[in-house]
């Protein structure tokens, strides 16, 4: 049985990793060692505001937090 829950953890967290990416879109993470640089940084907030666009005020603003924690970029969300 232990065994069993150690299969289906390792499991979901490699699809966790793997499925990084939302449905729908394709750019790609920064680097989680350096943050990345600038442009990979406005790559991220650009495909945000492109990939969230269509949604309501709530919605936009959630989707472009769950977006950036993605992409591994780590400052606040702007929806602008």
């Amino acid at each position: 049985m232990n065994k069993l829950s150690i299969l289906f953890a390792s499991l979901f967290a490699f699809s966790m990793s793997v499925n990084a990416h939302m449905a729908g879109e394709n750019t790609p993470k920064l680097p989680t060692v350096n943050g990345g640089t600038e442009a990979q940084k406005e790559a991220v907030r650009q495909g945000a505001k492109e990939f969230c666009e269509e949604k309501e005020d709530d919605e936009r603003e959630e989707c472009v937090m769950d977006f950036y924690a993605n992409h591994n970029l780590e400052e606040e969300p702007s929806c602008d």
